[in-house]
């Protein structure tokens, strides 16, 4: 077992394509982190596709946040906060004010504990701390938001490494009680030109991930054995 680093940051998103929160430590179930992106919206003018800030950008204007956790038969309630300040919980207000938003139909879903979440590439996406400084470095900037890339772990590497993530492919991960088995990249889409507070848009962000990592950044991870994670954990990969 070799120690690679050490959780920096969590982050989970209860409603997919908004923005999500910061914790300090959160329950790893079977999907991942517990009510990461269960919550979510159908798009009605494309059949089978979830609305996205692909199509509609201003998704990522609107801030969730969920409870704390209170049953096994259902996910807390959300509270989302859209970019006109309004307050919503899941319901018919916030329904209509993302239809207006979108300019299109829309028909909200929401998951149950045992369903997990069904649309995501793997469980977790985890980011490092070396290779966002790259992408920075890429575009002349000397930070740039790690919510841009909607990772959940933020991984602050022991070795100023680039990718090094990549070398995790196909490995286990431990942190704390927790077991991730590494999978694959994460190819990127016009997401990471977001700015998530302002809306901006910085189309060099995602030229950068196409010319200095192949349209790649970050990987996934499922989950083998579930837990509890916190900052400042200690990241291990499992040598086999």
């Amino acid at each position: 077992m070799k120690k690679v680093g050490a959780l920096q940051s969590i982050y989970r998103h209860p409603v997919k394509a908004m923005r999500g929160e910061l914790l300090t430590s959160t329950e790893i179930d079977a999907f991942g982190l517990y009510g990461d992106r269960v919550y979510r919206f159908w798009d009605d003018t494309r059949p089978g596709k979830f609305l996205g800030a692909d199509k509609v950008p201003a998704l990522i204007g609107y801030s969730a946040t969920m409870e704390a956790k209170q049953s096994e038969e259902e996910y807390p309630q959300v509270r989302v906060v859209a970019s006109d300040g309004s307050v919503h919980e899941w319901g018919e207000s916030l329904f209509s004010h993302v239809a207006d938003t979108a300019k299109r139909p829309v028909t909200p879903i929401r998951s149950i504990p045992s369903e997990g979440k069904q649309d995501w590439e793997e469980h977790i996406l985890l980011v490092t701390d070396a290779s966002l400084r790259e992408i920075a470095r890429q575009i002349g900037s000397e930070w740039i938001d790690p919510r841009r890339f909607r990772g959940n772990l933020i991984v602050v590497l022991d070795d100023d490494e680039p990718f090094a993530e990549d070398k995790w492919i196909g490995k286990k991960l431990k942190i704390n009680d927790v077991t991730l088995h590494v999978t694959m990249h994460c190819e990127r889409c016009v997401y990471v030109n977001i700015d998530p507070d302002t809306l901006q848009r910085t189309p060099e962000v995602l030229k950068a991930c196409v010319k200095r990592h192949d349209n790649n950044f970050g990987v996934y991870a499922s989950v083998v054995e579930t837990g509890t994670v916190s900052c400042g954990d200690d990241v291990y990969v499992l040598e086999e």
